[in-house]
């Protein structure tokens, strides 16, 4: 199971790291030492990092929009690629956030220490809150971890893994 999640992190991972063709990227960033809110929106992309100044936060967007804001001593990082949107918000943890692909949003929220990670995949959706709040996670391809928490889902496809203390609240569709 964590196999897959290391897998789908690479993959992502690698997705922002090739050269997109003819792609005018937006990235900001608001490093720890000053106290700084950048954005940029450049047709159908956009970036935002917000820092209080101890905080360290990364953003980029390539055919979409990544949103990133760190409080206290929190390192943050957010990606929308192609149509996705990656935001993260922490106060205190390392939190990254990636949305890629068509219908694709990843939000992560990390109010205590720690490391998180959120990715979605087009036409999925990932959530992860603090230690209190569940982990969502839906569609085709998506993965929400708190690795403090030892909390999490990986959505592929009809596989689903969900740790204990992270299932979904249940749905009644009677109507």
């Amino acid at each position: 199971m964590f196999g897959a999640g290391v897998v789908l992190v690479a993959a992502v991972g690698a997705g922002l790291l090739v050269p997109q063709a003819a792609s005018a990227a937006t990235t900001c960033a608001a490093p720890p030492g000053t106290a700084a809110e950048v954005a940029q929106v450049e047709g159908d992309q956009a970036c935002g990092a917000t820092s209080d100044g101890t905080a360290g936060a990364w953003s980029h967007g390539d055919r979409g929009v990544g949103f990133a804001d760190g409080r206290g001593p929190a390192l943050v990082a957010a990606a929308g690629l192609d149509g996705g949107v990656g935001a993260a918000e922490s106060t205190a943890g390392r939190l990254l956030a990636v949305g890629a692909g068509f219908q694709a949003l990843a939000l992560g929220v990390l109010d205590l220490p720690g490391t998180a990670f959120v990715l979605a995949g087009p036409n999925s959706q990932a959530y992860i809150g603090d230690a209190d709040d569940p982990v969502l996670c839906e569609g085709e391809l998506a993965a929400a971890f708190n690795l403090e928490a030892l909390r999490g889902c990986l959505a592929v496809g009809a596989f689903r893994f969900v740790t204990p203390g992270a299932e979904p609240p249940a749905v009644d569709l009677a109507p």
